[in-house]
């Protein structure tokens, strides 16, 4: 088991793939030419609203031959600086993308910009737009080469980190549990299909909340915000398990409250399939202090990267991996593994599952926090 867990802390390692950050051209700004300056985040709804028209208009030579769009990815610390000061010079108090600053103009909102920005390009000649943002007081920008690498969301950095976020006990634990009380009557039919409807809902549960989640965060057009609580997050939640590893129940414990182990006690006895449901939506939601701060860095990292849609096929592997671990464990008591030799290796094993999720998540932290991810 220890092996098993060196083996995937080692493929998460492997799993995060770099590449370069591209260098771009110095901000420069003339009545030569229309200049956009179009800011974005790559995680936001509403900019994925407005993308295409920019890219329309920054292709379309005939009809607007002047215009130079320029791409400001607001999470980069450059563009962010650059956006700080268009919110000062256009005295925005709420700051927010996405943002279009064309001459001494700007429009905030994929829907303020969509209804005018063309409009305010009809017959436009370049000597009549003095880009705000080119101001003697501000110096050019430019996004230096400097030769740093950018982490990669990859699938293998989603899949290693759902199974290790699913090496867990507290929802181990549960599963055992109601196995252990189906197998007390013999019903081995009724209890793959009542382990079977606890985990399905684990599933659900989950992808749900971390659908919401994502959108929410997406929508209220805070990811940049979200990104750095998500990293702090993973670092402490991290920091805590890897301090379990070593002095386990002193100090704070990442666990499922104790007032609330009776009502999953309960739904555990009937062990019906209706109950089983009901125990993994309860499970999921009490377990989030031992899984959360994993979940809560990859929706960080997921919204601050694409859109809602994209990362669909993300959040859907993510907790698919997730629950691999349950699975693994309901087929080997079906195959007639005593539950309680299993609960026996969980709690033998527990201090390194808590090991292999806090290293997860600090590392992940660091990674978010330094910028590399």
């Amino acid at each position: 088991m220890r092996a098993i867990k060196c083996l995937l802390i080692l493929i998460l390692a492997l799993s995060i793939t770099a590449s370069p950050i591209n260098a771009q051209e110095s901000l420069q700004c003339s009545n030569e030419h229309i200049d956009i300056h179009y800011f974005y985040s790559n995680g936001c709804a509403h900019c994925a609203n407005v993308e295409p028209l920019i890219e329309k208009i920054a292709a379309d030579n005939e009809k607007y031959p002047d215009v130079i769009a320029h791409y400001h990815e607001i999470h980069n610390g450059d563009d962010y600086s650059l956006f700080e000061t268009a919110c000062r010079e256009f005295s925005i108090d709420v700051k927010g993308v996405p943002l279009v600053v064309i001459g001494d103009t700007h429009y905030q909102g994929d829907t303020e910009i969509i209804g005018n920005l063309e409009d305010r390009l009809k017959n436009a000649e370049p000597e009549d737009y003095n880009c705000i943002l080119s101001c003697s007081n501000i110096e050019d920008i430019t996004i230096t080469d400097d030769k740093k690498e950018k982490l990669e969301l990859t699938w293998p950095l989603i899949i290693t980190s759902g199974l290790i976020d699913g090496i867990n006990p507290c929802a181990f634990a549960v599963l055992i549990f109601l196995a252990a009380t189906l197998m007390m009557v013999g019903n081995r039919k009724k209890m793959i299909m009542t382990g079977t409807a606890y985990i399905v809902a684990v599933y659900v549960t989950y992808f749900i909340a971390g659908f919401g989640l994502l959108s929410i965060v997406q929508y209220a057009g805070i990811t940049k915000i979200i990104f750095y609580i998500a990293a702090t997050i993973a670092i402490i939640f991290g920091l805590i398990n890897i301090k379990d590893f070593f002095w386990y129940g002193k100090g704070i414990t990442l666990q499922i409250p104790v007032n609330k182990k009776g009502i999953i006690s309960e739904y555990a006895k009937k062990a019906t399939v209706p109950s089983a449901v009901v125990l993994g939506f309860l499970v999921s939601l009490f377990e989030l202090p031992c899984t959360g701060g994993v979940y809560f860095a990859i929706i960080g990292l997921l919204s601050s990267k694409m859109t809602q849609i994209e990362a669909i096929p993300y959040l859907l592997v993510y907790n698919l991996a997730f629950i691999a671990p349950l699975i693994v464990i309901l087929a080997v008591i079906y195959k007639g593994v005593d539950p309680k030799t299993v609960d026996s290796w969980r709690l033998k094993e527990r201090k390194w599952m808590r090991l292999a999720m806090g290293i997860l998540m600090v590392g992940l932290g660091l990674l978010m926090l330094s910028g590399f991810i």
